[in-house]
């Protein structure tokens, strides 16, 4: 979302989570040229997959953008390839990106949808991963924060990372527990 609604939102979340005081004074914006969002998408026995998307909230189109991130060393040798942007494994655990030849512009910020308020000009790629090339003996946790970069990078400039990475344990997960208990206590109900 716009940096300046973000602050207002963050305050909001983090009270409706009851994840105590945020801190003072609030991070500035994400230091980036754009907001990154990095998604696990899928996590198998094999392998996995995360969504990196790039939302341009600026008045001006980005050409020739480049990103990168950086994985710990376990993820890192796992990288297959990426879907709809060019990647390279440049080494350090770095993954470089660039958009694809014709592809290669993130837009402005404009209101193209036909909706009342501006959206982001956005870019995104599927990066693929396998489990193979990480140590049985340490394991390889996804979804615990292996999946998450510790650095992520954008024209150059470092991007600010949060504090703490969204958890499998939150309210889905919790909700969808409930909902299993309540049709298992309705079944015996039946019965």
């Amino acid at each position: 979302m716009p940096l300046e609604r973000r602050d207002k939102e963050a305050l909001k979340w983090a009270h409706d989570k009851e994840l105590g005081a945020p801190p003072d004074p609030l991070p500035c914006g994400d230091m980036c040229g754009v907001s990154v969002n990095w998604h696990l998408a899928t996590d198998a026995a094999g392998g996995w997959s995360a969504r990196i998307t790039l939302f341009n909230w600026e008045d001006i189109d980005m050409r020739d953008w480049f990103a990168s991130v950086v994985l710990d060393d376990k993820v890192y040798g796992g990288f297959e390839q990426a879907y709809s942007f060019n990647a390279t494994a440049a080494g350090d655990g770095t993954i470089f990106m660039r958009g694809r030849e014709g592809f290669d512009d993130l837009i402005r910020e404009s209101n193209m949808s036909g909706v009342d308020y501006p959206v982001p000009g956005k870019q995104q790629s599927v990066l693929s991963f396998t489990k193979k090339t990480s140590s049985p003996a340490g394991g390889l946790d996804v979804v615990r924060r292996d999946g998450f970069p510790t650095k992520v990078f954008f024209n150059g400039e470092e991007c600010a990372m949060p504090n703490r990475i969204p958890s499998h344990g939150g309210i889905a997960s919790r909700a969808s527990r409930g909902a299993a208990l309540l049709l298992l206590l309705l079944f015996y109900l039946v019965m």
